[in-house]
């Protein structure tokens, strides 16, 4: 039997996308240092709503605060449930990135490992009762380079898609590489199977001038990733050079040198001329760079711009010169610029640059050059071609046709005379029955040099036009749908109705991956009245709606406040009798015809029992504009039928300091058994449990990442289950610890889970709603042969395994045995190509994935007779000293076996070696010191 033990750290970020709220200047100065997120939401809301009332007479201006709120409202609840310890916004991918890679389960679990599979939506259909489609958002395209029909698209969270028959179908090329946020893709003209993506999704995130300093979170970049086999493996390239937090908005290759690439981005234009072996900064500062394009056919010119600067470079990008004086008309304070070139004729260059401040939305125009940008002349200067531009804001241009260009923001507009007059409007976001039919907010416009067809990527996802914006077909065969709740019938488990940012709410109503387009809008809770397929009551941004019991119709719920995104919960004994809140909890004893308001607080998260008919628990806090304060965070109950409610959070063993409750479920069986969990970045205060209604609770998080846990699930057997930024965790009430619980699903945030029979379901933030069966016992035998990729964790008695690891920089394969793990001749791990492979012996139920990383050097310490510190686990360690040149100079300890806990180590005389002391945990080094 072979023994392989080595694992490699991987890199990984969330995703998640939202529109652009664009903030003034003033309210930054007002925010100051202040970093805190009740201060934040408390003067952005206030901000927002202010100016709305003050513009109350102005439709145009009112309608552009409408959809701030809306961007604002996205970013909040975010947010919300990531905050640090003292209540501040950090940059939470930074933080689960290092929660992932410091996880340390010393202590956790029993056997088995689920297996993740796709529900759906695979595709997106009109509904009866709304005409429009849209699936998830699509911000990139790329092109093979002789072949029309494969086509590449990325996505702000759900990674890189393909497609090899021209956007009819699509398929992930890896949901597992380190970061799932596209915003720039290469595809080699020397090779196609070189593939590029630059990461972090520049779209979401405009930066310190339109959002608070230092407050930047939304998907960073680590760089720019390289596969050479076609995409199915992954590694990162050289390092950019870039400290902190930066965003990726454009990567271009030289058309005559295939190893050198430029990349676009928030600190600046970095250029590789060795294939992405070592990065340089080539622009002339560090500023925000929404766009670079080549000169066609040209080794030497490249166009580039800031958000109101043109550059130029006549070296192939080492460096580049301010070219503004060369516009017959400055282009001024514009927000945003976007360049397009055509090779039809390389020296045409089109400059569009937009401007939004204050709801006056208007156009600088857009600008042509005849001569290679030496000089340009301003057209079209028309404000209805112009909206938010800092998060959408496109040009593109025929390939065979220099003077037919097509403009993106809220739509497509398309001119034919180079832009001297402006673009007309070629779609519309109603109805997609139409052949104009394309879904709003333009993220890319990209026409295939190889037969001219054009591609829009929306929120919506992949629209496509032959014939230059006439006629569009919708290209939606890709699951990278948002969404922020869903119900599963409980009649019939295949119907599900979920909410989905951008995309409203989503049903699901028979075996099938396709879903339908049931509302617009940012869709939020769903709820089905129990035990049938129908009706379900849903929230959409501030409304509340129920629909019939056969889904062709809906109705507004009046009588509740209007205000951002509903908890629901239905009575299981009674589904005429319903809760819903964003704020104080309202309630209806007829079905929606009426409702009362009971008080309480439930914005975050509320529940119904099973088993107690009168028992509704629910959490909330202060609403965004009514400034947070820790006293008004709450978790209640009521025994009454929410006729009084019963403070649980300052009760024994319940965290002092609440960031969000963000999750809570109750034993099916017995209604004073409850869990809940929390939100935010308080190590060690993930997830709390009660045998006594909420009277007394105990900290149940255990060896939980420090990243936030977004909801729990629980089955007849205690079972829980909780869904957290970076996959499903398992525990039974036996077990000391939890276990991961996500193998084959996509590295993506869990916003809700619902067990039904044996099943398990799960809606992601980017990926689609998954589905699993339910934790198994730790079986006898494991025979694994196939090839693997992605995180996996298999535990049994005995396992077997012949299979080959690949994916690269993203794969994580662990293997646990009570017995034996064999590896036979075929089995193949390659750290060379980025996998990450680990095999260890350990009983079931004693043990998850031992790592002493994180473990501050196992508390290594030395006395004149002794040798202490702590194993994290039973296992193996060894102990040397070495001198100063790292030459072994007495071995103490190798490979010994040692208990959990601390170890004392007798040795005589210790303080007369000179050198350090190392020591080494599984193979691992975990402990200097000098002696």
């Amino acid at each position: 039997m072979k023994q392989l033990f080595f694992i490699m750290v991987f890199t990984f970020f969330t995703a998640i996308s939202f529109g652009q709220f664009v903030i003034p200047a003033e309210a930054v100065q007002q925010l100051g240092n202040d970093k805190s997120f009740s201060r934040y939401a408390y003067e952005m809301m206030r901000y927002v709503r202010a100016r709305q009332d003050a513009i109350a007479n102005n439709p145009s201006q009112k309608k552009y605060y409408e959809k701030q709120e809306k961007f604002l409202a996205r970013q909040l609840w975010y947010l919300e449930g990531r905050q640090d310890e003292q209540g501040n916004i950090p940059n939470y991918t930074s933080k689960n990135y290092d929660a992932i890679n410091n996880y340390s389960r010393p202590d956790n679990v029993e056997s088995a490992y689920g297996a993740w599979f796709l529900i759906g939506p695979t595709n997106n259909i009109a509904s009866t009762v709304n005409a429009a489609r849209g699936q998830g958002r699509v911000d990139r395209f790329a092109f093979h380079p002789s072949d029309p029909d494969i086509i590449y698209a990325g996505t702000p969270c759900g990674g890189l898609w393909r497609s090899v028959n021209g956007g009819t179908t699509w398929s992930s090329v890896n949901s597992f590489i380190p970061n799932l946020s596209v915003s720039g893709i290469v595809v080699s003209w020397a090779d196609p199977n070189d593939l590029y993506v630059l990461t972090g999704d520049g779209d979401s995130n405009a930066g310190d001038n339109y959002f608070v300093q230092g407050f930047d979170y939304i998907r960073p970049s680590i760089g720019v990733l390289k596969s050479t086999d076609g995409g199915a493996t992954w590694n990162r390239t050289g390092d950019l050079g870039i400290a902190g937090f930066y965003t990726g908005y454009k990567l271009i290759q030289s058309p005559t040198n295939a190893s050198l690439l430029i990349a676009a981005t928030s600190e600046g234009l970095y250029r590789t001329t060795n294939g992405g072996a070592s990065w340089a900064l080539v622009s002339p500062n560090t500023d925000r760079y929404f766009d670079v394009e080549w000169k066609p056919a040209s080794s030497l010119r490249v166009y580039a711009a800031t958000n109101e600067n043109f550059y130029i470079s006549i070296d192939a990008g080492g460096d580049f010169t301010n070219q503004d004086n060369n516009f017959d008309f400055p282009i001024g304070t514009a927000t945003r610029i976007a360049i397009a070139v055509t090779p039809a004729n390389p020296a045409y260059v089109y400059v569009f640059a937009g401007h939004s401040s204050g709801g006056n939305d208007y156009n600088r125009g857009i600008y042509k050059s005849t001569n290679s940008g030496d000089a340009f002349t301003r057209g079209c200067i028309s404000n209805t071609i112009v909206s938010t531009a800092a998060y959408m804001h496109n040009i593109a241009v025929s390939p065979v046709n220099a003077n037919v260009i097509i403009t993106g923001s809220v739509a497509l507009f398309k001119g034919t005379n180079g832009g001297t007059t402006c673009p007309t409007q070629i779609n519309q976001g109603g109805d997609a029955s139409l052949t104009n039919f394309a879904h709003a907010d333009v993220h890319d416009i990209a026409f295939n040099p190889l037969n001219g067809d054009v591609y829009i990527g929306t929120d919506g996802g992949v629209s496509k036009s032959t014939d230059d914006g006439i006629t569009f077909t919708t290209c939606y065969n890709m699951s990278n749908t948002q969404f922020y709740h869903f119900d599963v019938s409980e009649l019939d488990n295949d119907i599900i109705l979920a909410g989905a940012q951008d995309n409203g709410t989503q049903l699901r109503s028979g075996p099938s991956s396709t879903f339908s387009h049931f509302t617009s809008g940012d869709g939020y809770e769903t709820q089905f009245s129990h035990n049938t397929a129908g009706p379900a009551y849903f929230s959409v941004n501030k409304g509340l709606y129920k629909s019939n019991a056969t889904f062709t119709n809906y109705d507004p719920m009046t009588g509740i406040p209007d205000d951002w995104y509903k908890t629901i919960a239905v009575s299981y004994f009674n589904n005429n009798i319903a809760y819903a809140s964003s704020g104080e909890i309202y309630k209806t004893t007829n079905g929606g015809t009426s409702w009362t308001n009971m008080g309480g607080s439930g914005r975050w998260a509320m529940i119904t029992c099973p088993s107690n008919s009168s028992r509704v628990y629910a959490s909330g806090g202060d609403g965004w504009n009514d400034g947070g304060a820790q006293a008004n965070k709450k978790m209640q109950r009521s025994d009454d039928n929410g006729a009084t409610w019963i403070d649980l959070q300052e009760n024994p063993g319940f965290p002092e300091t609440i960031t969000k409750i963000t999750g809570i479920a109750v034993d099916p069986a017995n209604s004073s058994r409850v869990w809940a969990t929390m939100g935010g970045f308080t190590d060690g205060a993930k997830v709390y449990y009660s045998t006594t209604a909420g009277s007394t609770w105990t900290n149940i998080s255990g060896s939980i990442p420090n990243v936030p846990v977004n909801c729990v699930a629980v089955d007849d057997n205690q079972d829980a289950y909780i869904g957290t930024d970076i996959g499903v965790f398992f525990k039974t009430l036996s077990m000391s610890d939890w276990q991961p619980y996500y193998n084959l699903m996509p590295r993506i945030p869990v916003t809700e889970l619902h067990i039904r029979g044996t099943n398990i379901y799960a809606s992601t933030f980017g990926r689609g709603i998954w589905k699993s069966e339910t934790h198994t016992n730790c079986q006898a035998v494991l025979t694994l042969s196939s090839n693997m990729f992605g995180y996996r964790f298999y535990e049994a008695l005995n396992i077997n395994s012949s299979s080959t690891l690949t994916g690269g920089d993203g794969t994580q394969i662990f293997y646990k045995a009570q017995d034996g793990v064999t590896l036979t001749e075929n089995f193949r791990a390659n750290a060379s190509t980025g996998e990450s492979f680990r095999a260890w012996i350990a009983n079931c139920n004693s043990g998850g994935i031992p790592t002493a990383a994180g473990m501050n050097k196992a508390n290594l310490k030395a006395t004149s007779n002794t040798l202490e510190f702590v194993m994290p686990f039973d296992g193996k360690a060894s102990l040397a000293i070495v001198d100063e040149k790292g030459s072994i100079k007495n071995v103490i300890a190798e490979n010994e076996i040692y208990r959990k806990g601390n170890v004392t180590i007798n040795k005589t005389n210790l303080r007369e070696w000179k050198g350090q002391v190392i020591l080494a945990i599984d193979g691992e080094i975990c402990g200097i010191i000098k002696l």
